[in-house]
């Protein structure tokens, strides 16, 4: 049996650019992972990724946009990490009419992903070649 194996950074980079310049917009993780995959066993058939590697791969790239659907959470946690990138959310704040801060949402410092206190999880990624 064939040995599993996991593609280099800079391959899976070259090959996720390479399928966006092809579609321009895939509206799935998956199916931007499936893509990648395709591409990447054309040079060797035993290679393996996982979406969530795409993504991350994905996010690091200047020419590519990643949008995220969400849904709706009635209750909603304190978040401690960007959903999408992971990297260090901050909260957004208003003051009322009495002067006191309160939070109106959050925001990603990495990949700009913002939410208010009710749209919280993404659901559905959308990756958009914009080179």
């Amino acid at each position: 049996m064939d040995e599993r194996r996991i593609p280099p950074k800079q391959k899976v980079l070259t090959a996720i650019k390479k399928v966006l310049k092809r579609y321009l917009k895939i509206e799935s993780q998956d199916r931007l992972a499936d893509e990648v995959l395709r591409e990447l066993r054309k040079e060797d058939k035993n290679y393996v990724i996982t979406p969530t590697r795409v993504k991350r791969i994905a996010l690091e790239i200047p020419e590519i946009e990643v949008k995220a659907k969400t849904k709706k959470s009635i209750n909603l946690q304190k978040i401690e990490k960007c959903p999408i990138c992971e990297n260090e959310i901050v909260e957004r704040k208003i003051k009322n009419l009495v002067g006191k801060e309160i939070i109106v949402g959050y925001k990603c410092t990495k990949c700009g992903y913002e939410s208010d206190l009710e749209a919280f999880m993404p659901m559905k990624y959308e990756f958009v070649w914009k080179g």
